[in-house]
């Protein structure tokens, strides 16, 4: 008797687990958000009188795959186990490394960091042709010019990697780069580096699960853009101390890394920095400039810029999203800073602009895979 009810006990637990799938798709049950997949699931197939049953069906078992009962719950569990009991990310562009930190692992960034790969003698050419081209361009304006590279994360913190990954060669391409530019060009090449390590000290510079330095980090970057820059201006200019603005700390949502890798529920930020700035210095907001045309590099995105009164400089800048952290810092110091989210040069907007100074802000990892030939064929400066 006891078997019996033991295997009615089983019976009916196995048909409550039949069942769940099947009343989650009627009554939505599971609440979990859609992890991110990098992809659209697949849609509720059209009848096409022309194609017959057996595309349908195919469409319809895609469909079934992407939205029976209870996927999302069992995605994000299988993401959570996977990178807690093996160390591995749902995502390959995401590396897992110590102590919580995930690392974008696209580009061929392991390579990259270990000094596998290095540019060619023809490569660090290009690309100081590229930038010499560029900043004779804008001499004949009486603009000055400034290229930065803003390091991966793995540049300024190795030491959360995981431990497999310690490097085999002496330099990388950023290295290579920076020491051919310093010692064949005049060009203004800004290595932030040095600034973005010695701030470790005082406060994480990174996100530990997103790619993007935090405020903290792009608030030190501004410093040194800032003197870089008061370098090539007249009269110079004076990049604001820490103390004026208001540092504290906050826990927030986790970053990109965790978002791609599938953990952002179980995931945190812990001990930010926040910079607020302090009287009277007054925060920046920053506004699409509909009143351009969107750049020709890239469809459907606009500049964006922000403005104050005091200074009369204004600054350009073509960038990538890590330059979206300068907005509250680096308008400071300027009238009117314009933000262009592409790497490619818009000649027209420079000379409708009338800067005093166009910086080019570069990822590492673009430096490591972009081709400057091709950056200097899109640019097509006008002579």
């Amino acid at each position: 008797m006891r078997m019996r009810f033991a295997d009615l006990c089983l019976i009916a637990l196995f048909a409550v687990f039949l069942a769940l799938p099947t009343l989650d798709w009627l009554l939505h049950l599971d609440r979990s958000p859609t992890p991110n997949e990098n992809r659209i699931p697949a849609p509720f197939p059209a009848w096409d009188d022309g194609g017959g049953l057996q595309p349908f069906l195919g469409g319809l078992e895609a469909w079934f795959n992407d939205h029976f009962g209870f996927r999302k719950k069992l995605v994000r569990l299988h993401n959570r186990w996977k990178a807690k009991l093996f160390g591995e990310s749902a995502s390959r562009a995401v590396l897992i490394g110590r102590d919580g930190w995930l690392y974008f692992g696209g580009g061929r960034m392991i390579d990259n960091h270990l000094g596998v790969r290095l540019l060619s003698a023809d490569d660090l050419q290009a690309w100081q042709t590229l930038l010499e081209t560029r900043r004779d361009w804008l001499a004949k304006r009486g603009v000055s010019y400034v290229f930065v590279v803003a390091p991966n994360k793995e540049t300024v913190y190795p030491e959360h990697l995981p431990e497999w990954m310690s490097r085999t060669g002496t330099q990388t391409k950023l290295d290579q780069f920076v020491a051919h530019m310093r010692a064949q060009s005049s060009v203004e090449v800004l290595d932030l580096r040095p600034a973005l390590i010695e701030a470790k000290a005082t406060a994480l510079t990174y996100f530990p699960t997103d790619s993007h330095w935090n405020a903290f980090g792009a608030f030190v970057s501004v410093q040194a853009l800032v003197q870089a820059i008061s370098r090539q201006l007249p009269g110079g200019l004076d990049a604001l101390p820490i103390e004026a603005f208001e540092l504290t700390f906050v826990d927030q949502s986790a970053g990109d890394l965790a978002k791609m890798s599938g953990v952002e529920l179980v995931s945190r930020e812990r001990n930010t920095p926040k910079l607020m700035p302090r009287p009277p210095l007054q925060p920046l907001v920053a506004q699409d400039d509909t009143s351009l045309p969107v750049a020709s590099g890239s469809p459907g995105r606009v500049p964006v810029f922000t403005e104050r009164p005091g200074p009369r400089r204004r600054v350009v800048l073509f960038r990538d999203s890590f330059a979206e952290a300068w907005y509250p810092f680096l308008g400071q110091h300027f009238a009117r800073a314009l933000y262009v989210l592409q790497y490619p040069w818009d000649a027209a907007l420079i000379e409708r602009e009338h800067p005093d100074v166009v910086v080019d802000e570069v990822v590492e990892r673009h430096l490591n895979e972009g081709d400057p030939g091709e950056l200097l064929k899109r640019d097509a400066l006008p002579r």
